[in-house]
């Protein structure tokens, strides 16, 4: 565990581990929407051994990843919040350029200050077009600029401290097509500080839990649907955010990665981003979530589900994420369902298809 790629930052030169948050990690795994959707409870890893107590799974990188292309493209992949239009001209090994650029639909809520956000990321595994990714995901924001009035319902001046927490279909730095678990998080909204799994200071502390890692099962359009619980939330004392995944707390960010410290979140955003290439000059054929639209219904289209923001107190906090991110409704889209008839927590549908046609007038 003491060896682990995190511990050798400067930063935390003789930081002694936590072993264990002094907040239990949030609780969701009682029952799923209905008998169609469940949690996926186990790593596929798992099934062939597990770690033993005073370690942590590391996954390798595959030789199958492309370190030149990831390094090109993982930009894009720190993309939160309603960034710039970014548009990148980048050469591909076949040295065919492409203009990249990010799709978004996502919804988020600034009804805080939280102490973080809970909900179940759904598990698809779609087909992305070669160079680019899929993702889901669940971020907690808080802005740097801390001399604001929170006001609830308005944006925070900025969101450059940032958590995310999802599952992406990234072959280029994963290795493989399909949906993987992956932490990221910044200082500076991504413009220099861009920290993946255990790159920067995020302490791992599960042996139970990998980054990078697949589930188990995957969903299927109007079959069986399957999500991943995560949260994000502070523990009790320093300014220390943990991380936890199937109600497993599995690390934490030591209170040097954020400056000032994140003591509490004033933006929490769920949904799905893709990397456009725009090969030929044409709209990228990557799904996003499933590949439906939000309008097909929570059986068909991805959906982040029982979402909660959790209040100062370390209660669940009731919360409605009305405000969208959409970049190309025609493409991708976010619709909120409002509260989960079967479960605590707000249902946000995501995704779409993509294709050529979304270029048309």
């Amino acid at each position: 565990m003491y060896k682990q790629p995190s511990l050798k930052n400067p930063l935390l030169k003789d930081h002694k581990i936590q072993l264990k948050p002094s907040v239990d990690p949030p609780k969701m795994m009682v029952s799923g929407r209905n008998n169609s959707h469940k949690f996926a409870v186990e790593q596929a890893w798992r099934r062939s051994g597990s770690c033993p107590e005073g370690s942590i799974p590391i996954r390798r990188t595959p030789a199958s990843a492309n370190a030149t292309i990831a390094n090109q493209t993982l930009p894009f992949f720190s993309l939160y919040g309603r960034p710039a239009p970014t548009n990148i001209t980048i050469q591909d090994e076949a040295s065919v350029e492409g203009n990249y650029s990010v799709e978004i639909a996502a919804a988020y809520a600034v009804n805080g200050p939280y102490h973080g956000a809970r909900a179940s990321i759904p598990v698809w595994k779609v087909e992305v077009q070669p160079f680019e990714f899929s993702k889901s995901y669940l971020l907690v924001a808080s802005p740097k600029e801390r001399d604001f009035i929170p006001i609830r319902g308005k944006d925070p001046p900025d969101i450059n401290n940032q958590i995310a927490l999802g599952l992406a279909v990234y072959p280029q730095y994963f290795g493989d097509g399909l949906p993987r678990l992956y932490l990221y998080s910044t200082n500076d909204g991504g413009v220099k500080s861009k920290c993946f799994n255990l790159e920067c200071s995020f302490v791992q502390t599960s042996n139970k839990v990998a980054l990078g890692a697949l589930c188990d099962h995957f969903s299927t359009i109007g079959g069986t649907l399957y999500s991943l619980p995560v949260g994000i939330y502070r523990d009790a004392g320093p300014a220390v955010m943990w991380v936890s995944v199937q109600e497993e707390p599995i690390g934490y960010f030591h209170e040097s990665a954020f400056t000032p410290p994140f003591i509490e979140s004033f933006h929490n955003e769920m949904g799905g981003h893709v990397l456009d290439r725009r090969a030929d000059g044409k709209h990228t054929l990557t799904p996003m979530g499933s590949g439906m639209y939000p309008s097909d219904g929570l059986h068909n289209a991805a959906c982040i589900s029982y979402y909660l923001g959790i209040a100062y107190t370390g209660a669940d906090q009731v919360d409605d994420p009305v405000n969208t991110i959409v970049t190309h409704p025609k493409c991708y889209d976010v619709k909120d369902y409002g509260p989960d008839l079967y479960h605590p927590g707000t249902d946000v549908a995501f995704g779409g298809p993509g294709g050529y046609d979304c270029d048309a007038n």
